[in-house]
């Protein structure tokens, strides 16, 4: 209650303060690429529109991972970045969670790809949805 009433009192600081909230949460959604649902990236393979990149490491990516990915782990991304080659496409990044995906897509901007997606939630809001792990 104590916090309310101060920023009350204090409005020429609570403006400008919750201004730069509001701009650093709108400016991290949009950080490394337009998020998917599992729906939208199932669509988009289907029409071989997209290409599945999944930047867990090995060791996760063996135990499950989502058909026709491409285990390239977010460490190696950097100096693996030839092995995608369709710029065309869209690439679509993988992560456990949603949130290291972002970061690598920033990284694939960087070197040009425009078509970057991340799937929101990453492998757990696959599982989440009951869908298929190969």
């Amino acid at each position: 209650m104590e916090i309310i009433n101060f920023l009350i009192e204090h409005y020429y600081l609570s403006i400008p303060l919750l201004t730069v909230i509001i701009l650093l949460i709108l400016s991290n959604a949009k950080k490394g690429g337009k998020k998917i649902s599992c729906q939208t990236l199932i669509s988009m393979s289907n029409q071989d529109k997209a290409l599945i990149i999944d930047i867990r490491d090995s060791e996760s990516f063996n135990t499950g991972h989502i058909t026709a990915s491409k285990n390239i782990p977010s460490n190696e991304l950097s100096r693996r970045i030839n092995e995608i080659t369709d710029k065309d496409k869209f690439i679509i990044l993988v992560c456990d969670m949603g949130s290291i995906s972002p970061n690598a897509g920033e990284a694939l901007k960087k070197e040009g790809f425009e078509n970057v997606c991340l799937l929101k939630g990453g492998i757990n809001q696959w599982r989440i949805d009951n869908l298929p792990l190969i």
